[in-house]
């Protein structure tokens, strides 16, 4: 029982950091403003963690596992198309930061206190990716052009990933990696995805 409501806790404090570091950026987050938004003393904060670059790091590790979770969860669906599939694991990879005004200052805390892992956990969504694009046959419309299932991804990743520091909205983001998504599946030339259906 006490596990359980210190994990609780410690939850509840990461959680309550994000917000902060993502409002307020890391430098100025303090352990103070944490504390007094969690509902608890600074000295009893630092019975959890004894740093703030220990929260952060906290932080960033439930993150990261969230996200790879989440966009995983969303290339598997079997109740959504492939586009909607794609657009999932994107927009939980992704579309979460949008908006957040110290988003680069954040990352380089990351690569600095915790190194490349939004990098690693990248790679992985990417793979899997690829992975959805050659079971939904479309990878295969694209091997005349000399393009793999690794390319698309990639490229899909790098457009979601630019498109969260130029779009100020979700919505925004949503409709516009909605397009780089339906080029990727309707992109190929129809000549081509009809011989590729012939020859399967």
């Amino acid at each position: 029982m006490g596990n359980d409501a210190e994990t609780a806790r410690q939850v509840a404090i990461i959680d309550a950091a994000t917000g902060i570091f993502l409002r307020y950026g890391f430098k100025k987050t303090t352990m103070e403003d944490i504390a007094r938004t969690v509902g608890i003393s600074r000295q009893a904060l630092y019975l959890y963690f004894p740093t703030k670059e220990a929260v952060f790091k906290a932080m960033v590790s439930r993150t990261l596992e969230a996200m790879r979770t989440e966009a995983t969860a969303a290339l598997t669906r079997d109740d959504r198309d492939i586009e909607e599939r794609l657009l999932g694991a994107f927009a939980a990879m992704h579309g979460k930061a949008i908006g957040a005004a110290y988003l680069g200052e954040l990352m380089a805390a990351m690569i600095e206190l915790v190194g490349p892992v939004f990098d690693e956990v990248e790679k992985a969504v990417v793979s899997e990716v690829a992975d959805a694009l050659d079971a939904a046959g479309i990878a295969a419309r694209w091997n005349e052009a000399g393009v793999s299932a690794r390319d698309l991804a990639a490229n899909l990743s790098a457009t979601s990933g630019g498109l969260k520091r130029s779009v100020t909205t979700p919505a925004e983001y949503l409709d516009r990696m909605r397009i780089a998504v339906k080029i990727v599946c309707w992109g190929a030339a129809p000549e081509a995805a009809s011989r590729s259906r012939r020859s399967s």
